[in-house]
């Protein structure tokens, strides 16, 4: 029978572990059924449709920031097709990507087809079980980050159809990765706002993630696809203000239209499955990009003040062409002088001195890395280039808004 057959190809098709791609289709010129004398009908279907989906994707969040044990979930942002939670108790939010990873599960244990009809129920209640408790294991005391995101995709359903009471079973019938991009940008400027509550920024590791569609009926279909494939931290209490100022600083994100690249590689390097040598060059990409497209922002306020005398425009014309002579000369540290003066121009001398130190440090060891010196992945300095990219990107994104930023510096006029 259709599922049968479909078992044998799992059995080929699988080697690791198993990555549950949850979808399906809208209306089919057939739908098999389920029988509970005789468990699963199927019937080959060749439909392509638009159709709704959901996806959802789920992190721990490791160190930076945390709940209290009672706390209710924190709902930090909605938009039209997002919502962002971060909880404790994030079962229920994930109960319909739980079911599809379970049904995924059982197809490899050999619990879903005709024979196994009626111990199926339980086993999948048992299996939903199993996951949660993973799931628990993994995350511990951390909060938990959850994306709830919605839309409409094109389905596909080229392969048998199993159906029950609750759902249908397909498979391949949507590309998850086209789906995960379409919220990507949504998602990386959630986690850096997240991360950058804490002084040193969280890092997220990944609990869960799953599409599934809706028919018009209302029914969820799960397309499941097989395909091959410990450091300390510390965490701080989310106050209500801590809530109030991710959400605004999402929001200050999502207006930015210069900083895509730099939530990208910051969602690579605070990826906590991500080795440190990796995390490290991602890490410095981002602050590199930063100051790129910061001193092309803050150049002009930088040498400003020589115009601020007699013969104004005369001065402005000698600056003119010192930018047109210079622009490519700059070096990358000069460039962040500049940055680092426009944005903290009240801070002591001594501090931007330290970071200037820091960033040629971290310069230095990036270019040693690139020409093939010898170093110590362990001692990589993660850390200090996250709390640097941190520093910058919240001066950068606060300006001239320091009201969303507590880290923001304060000043009378904007820096445009």
């Amino acid at each position: 029978m259709g599922l049968e057959r479909c078992g044998s190809f799992l059995t080929a098709s699988y080697a690791g572990r198993t990555i549950a791609c949850l979808g399906g289709v809208r209306r089919p010129q057939k739908t098999g059924t389920f029988d509970p004398s005789r468990g699963f009908s199927t019937a080959s279907l060749d439909v392509g449709i638009m159709m709704r989906y959901s996806y959802i994707v789920a992190w721990s969040v490791v160190g930076g920031v945390n709940l209290p044990k009672d706390s209710q979930p924190i709902e930090l942002y909605r938009s039209e097709h997002c919502r962002f939670v971060l909880t404790n108790t994030p079962d229920d939010l994930l109960a319909e990507i739980d079911r599809g990873s379970a049904v995924g599960r059982l197809m490899l244990k050999g619990l879903f087809g005709q024979s196994k009809a009626a111990k199926f129920p339980v086993a999948l209640a048992a299996e939903i079980g199993e996951i949660k408790a993973e799931r628990a294991k993994k995350a511990g005391a951390q909060a938990v980050l959850v994306v709830e995101a919605n839309g409409q995709i094109d389905a596909t359903l080229t392969k048998p159809v199993g159906e029950l009471e609750d759902f249908i079973v397909t498979f391949d019938a949507v590309d998850k990765q086209a789906v995960a991009r379409i919220h990507r940008d949504e998602i990386e400027a959630m986690k850096l706002a997240v991360a950058f509550e804490s002084e040193t920024p969280s890092r997220f590791a990944s609990l869960a993630e799953g599409t599934y569609l809706i028919n018009e009926a209302g029914k969820t279909v799960y397309s499941i696809s097989f395909s091959m494939s410990g450091e300390a931290t510390v965490s701080t209490v989310l106050s209500d203000e801590g809530a109030d100022r991710i959400s605004a600083r999402y929001a200050m994100l999502q207006q930015a239209n210069d900083l895509e690249s730099v939530e990208r590689l910051f969602a690579q390097m605070s990826d906590y499955g991500t080795d440190r040598l990796k995390a490290f060059l991602s890490g410095w990409a981002a602050l590199e990009i930063l100051v790129a497209k910061a001193f092309k922002r803050y150049e002009h306020a930088f040498l400003s003040p020589l115009t601020n005398a007699g013969q104004t425009t005369l001065r402005e014309s000698f600056l003119d062409r010192i930018k047109d002579v210079m622009k490519d000369k700059y070096r990358l540290t000069d460039k962040f002088l500049a940055v680092a003066a426009v944005l903290f121009p009240g801070a002591p001398d001594n501090e931007i001195q330290a970071d200037f130190d820091k960033f040629k440090q971290l310069k230095q060891l990036r270019d040693s890395i690139s020409h093939g010196e010898e170093f110590s992945e362990k001692n990589l300095p993660v850390h200090e280039l996250a709390a640097m990219l941190r520093k910058y990107v919240l001066a950068h994104i606060a300006t001239p808004n320091p009201s969303f930023n507590v880290d923001a510096p304060a000043r009378s006029t904007p820096v445009s």
